[in-house]
């Protein structure tokens, strides 16, 4: 008995030291896979020195580099460049000459590069730049067509190599990732370069920054008069789940919205329309980077704009289960380069438009567009239709499966389409798979019965087919629930850099609560997918979420970045797209867009924040001609009237939400939002509208966008590459100008002179 009460107490004690051992590895980091990324002792004591710097440094510019079309000068105590333009003589400066600030933004203006940077005892981000830092060396060397500065700040026991060099009209930033060093005390959080390149005061120069604001935006260069206190600052492919707060944006003024993102990784200055502008592309880094645009009035008098390069950041570590915690900074570096390629622009291309075909062209060099334009084919345009299947209702003691279209009322809807005209036609089913649309991804590839037999859906496909149309089959390789039976949340959801499982709130009835799959196992189910399709007769996939969410995580107690998961989301289209004849995709980032043949919901509108001037189709731009794009459903939209000038005005296809039963059977669904998409009540609209949008568009369909001009107030034309164009009228009043009338609320399309 008394070796029975020991071993009691031992393993009581036992129990206690495991279940210890076992909080400090969930919520203090006890992986030894995650480690600080700190030098050699030898590496530290070769870089950094504990002698206050010595060496003098120019503070005069001197030429370092030039070619046909640029000419790059270098001041070597700041790292500031000038580059002039040899087409016009115009110089773009990184610097000002005496800056109308405080000291601390002075030394932030001055300075060529800036960081923000750990320390361990307090674990807040601090910021330092070249001027500030005094124990500091910066050795300059000549490269081909520029040079490399190897910076030492050694106080801090952080450095790095920067390099900027010219390739034609334009100047290329990196930082290799493989030159940063860090001793154990202070940590690298953040990088940015050249912030003010291209900045100006108030509105001493006619012009605007642009932000890639959902369609795109401007801000116009103005004295503002202190209205604005907040900048534009956005993460690139929005806010990272894996371990950003969830937030709603906050748009001053207007209330609580949800912002757009940022799918595109570029920023850019116009000074002088159609006379000088810059535009900056990310192009490596880009996974953790931010935009920031500050307008005249935040913080000081100038109109600036950049991207910051995250390293490394703090988050609130949980430390009880009741959200006590502390603010930690990540251990491990995101392991990228980072890169920003700026193009100088000079006439007919110094604008947002020439902007968006430079980008276009860097997109179509790296294969993410095609080659040339799409070629003349079908002579109506097409129109997507997003359909619900069937979806899951909530009941007393169980569920039930709603079927809300089977695929004979698809089939009889699509009928009565083609018999008033209406047959290009791109469907989306939704809610196909067993179970139904709500609370079973992933799902396994089997048709819901309830919607018609394997027969019935293989005629759906030949009937679509025979018009010019594709039947897409609803996916999502991010979103997942509990109840799904491919799912095991502890072992397949993403975790967290917190050691969270990363889940949400869906606000909705029957599944309240969703997860993010791990993006390893989101590979894994697509993997077995592929050949399931075939066996299915599933020859298209419509893709949402994947596309336009990321998010780093835990994987095997190390941190995955953002990086890492879009390469895997890569790996995981790359074994799809073969599988398929056509892909689509929602609402897809700059990256995915090789693997989209169609996208949809692309948005029309930016944010509307109060700093921002115009709302510019710049996404369009980029697009048009190569993809066929849409956007989001008419049936939903609050102004139809406007919002159709505005798919003209930006060459967006139609599209529509439709059931062939009444939506009030989805109030006690996860669907409970979708409202007013019964088909018998939308066909006339959709005829309508559809007929209407092929006057327009028709003419214009395999044309690329070449140039937009406001005409008056209210009155906006559009120009394209086949010589025509299309004026658009948002006046109540009609418009009549010197070369087109326009009736109010109208459009026309003409021939470009010239």
């Amino acid at each position: 008995m008394r070796n029975y009460k020991w071993l009691k107490i031992l393993l009581t004690y036992g129990l206690a030291a495991a279940c210890v051992a076992f909080f400090f590895f969930i919520y203090m980091g006890g992986s030894t896979k995650e480690k600080d990324d700190v030098a050699s002792a030898e590496q530290l004591k070769a870089a950094f020195s504990d002698k206050p710097a010595a060496q003098q440094l120019s503070s005069a510019y001197r030429q370092v580099a030039e070619n046909d079309r640029l000419i790059l000068k270098l001041k070597e105590d700041t790292l500031a460049i000038q580059v002039t333009n040899k087409q016009s003589g115009y110089v773009w400066s990184s610097d000002i000459a005496s800056p109308e600030t405080n000291e601390t933004w002075l030394n932030f203006i001055h300075s060529g590069l800036s960081i923000d940077y750990f320390d361990k005892e307090n674990n807040n981000a601090i910021r330092t730049d070249l001027s500030s830092q005094k124990n500091k060396t910066i050795d300059v060397t000549p490269i081909e067509q520029g040079f490399q500065a190897s910076i030492r700040f050694h106080d801090l026991r952080i450095g790095l190599d920067l390099t900027v060099k010219l390739e034609g009209d334009q100047v290329v930033v990196n930082i290799p990732q493989k030159s940063i060093l860090e001793g154990d005390q202070f940590k690298l959080g953040s990088i940015i370069v050249y912030p003010f390149l291209g900045a100006t005061k108030g509105g001493d120069i006619n012009g605007y920054m642009f932000i890639p604001d959902g369609s795109g935006a401007l801000i116009k260069f103005a004295d503002n008069k202190g209205k604005y206190k907040t900048p534009y600052d956005a993460k690139i492919y929005g806010d990272n789940k894996g371990i950003d707060i969830e937030r709603i944006a906050v748009i001053p003024e207007d209330g609580f919205l949800e912002a757009y993102r940022a799918q595109f990784p570029v920023f850019g200055l116009v000074h002088g329309e159609k006379q000088h502008a810059v535009l900056g592309m990310v192009e490596k880094g880009k996974y953790n980077a931010r935009i920031l645009s500050y307008p005249n009035g935040v913080s000081t008098p100038y109109n600036w704009s950049t991207a910051q390069f995250i390293v490394r950041e703090s988050y609130l570590q949980p430390t009880s289960r009741t959200m006590g915690g502390i603010v930690v900074f990540e251990k491990t570096r995101n392991q990228e380069d980072m890169q920003t390629r700026y193009s100088f622009l000079e006439g007919e291309d110094a604008s947002y438009i020439g902007m968006a075909r430079t980008y276009r062209g860097r997109l179509i060099a790296q294969g993410a567009l095609g080659a040339k334009p799409a070629a003349a084919g079908e002579a109506n345009i097409p129109l997507h239709l997003d359909v619900l299947g069937a979806e899951t209702e909530g009941g007393l003691f169980a569920n039930t499966i709603l079927p809300m279209t089977t695929a004979n009322q698809l089939s009889s809807m699509l009928d009565q389409l083609s018999a008033e005209g209406v047959s290009r036609t791109s469907v989306v089913f939704k809610g196909w798979s067993k179970g139904g649309l709500s609370g079973t991804n992933p799902s396994p590839v089997d048709l819901e019965p309830v919607l018609g037999s394997a027969s019935d859906f293989a005629k759906l496909q030949e009937q679509i087919d025979k018009t010019g149309g594709k039947l897409y089959y609803y996916s999502d390789f991010t979103t997942a629930y509990d109840t799904s039976k491919r799912f095991q949340p502890r072992s397949e959801a993403a975790t967290k850099i917190d050691k969270k499982l990363l889940s949400m709130s869906t606000d909705k009835p029957v599944y309240p609560s969703k997860y993010y799959m791990s993006a390893n196992y989101a590979l894994k189910v697509a993997e077995e997918n592929a050949s399931d399709y075939k066996a299915s007769g599933i020859e298209a996939l419509a893709v949402d979420v994947t596309p336009y969410e990321l998010f780093s995580e835990r994987v095997e107690g190390a941190v995955s970045s953002r990086s890492k998961s879009a390469a895997t989301y890569h790996a995981l289209f790359d074994k799809l797209k073969p599988q398929l004849s056509s892909m689509a995709m929602y609402r897809p980032n700059d990256y995915m867009l090789p693997y989209a043949d169609q996208l949809f919901g692309v948005p029309m509108e930016s944010s509307q924040y109060t700093y921002t001037s115009e709302t510019v189709p710049f996404e369009q731009i980029v697009l048009k001609g190569y993809k066929n794009y849409y956007a989001e459903p008419i049936n939903f939209m609050a102004n139809p009237q406007k919002k159709l000038l505005k798919m003209i005005e930006t060459a967006s296809y139609p599209s529509y939400y439709l059931t062939s039963e009444s939506p009030f059977r989805l109030r006690l669904t996860n669907s409970s939002d979708v409202y007013a998409s019964e088909f018998a009540s939308w066909k006339a609209n959709i005829v309508s509208t559809y007929k209407m949008l092929n006057e327009a568009l028709g003419p214009v369909q395999y044309a690329t966008i070449e140039d937009r001009s406001l005409l008056a107030k209210g009155i906006v034309q559009v120009t394209y590459s086949n010589g025509k164009a299309i004026v658009v009228n948002y006046n109540d009043q009609a418009y009549d100008g010197k070369d087109v009338s326009v009736p109010a609320l109208g459009f026309k399309v003409i021939e470009v002179k010239g």
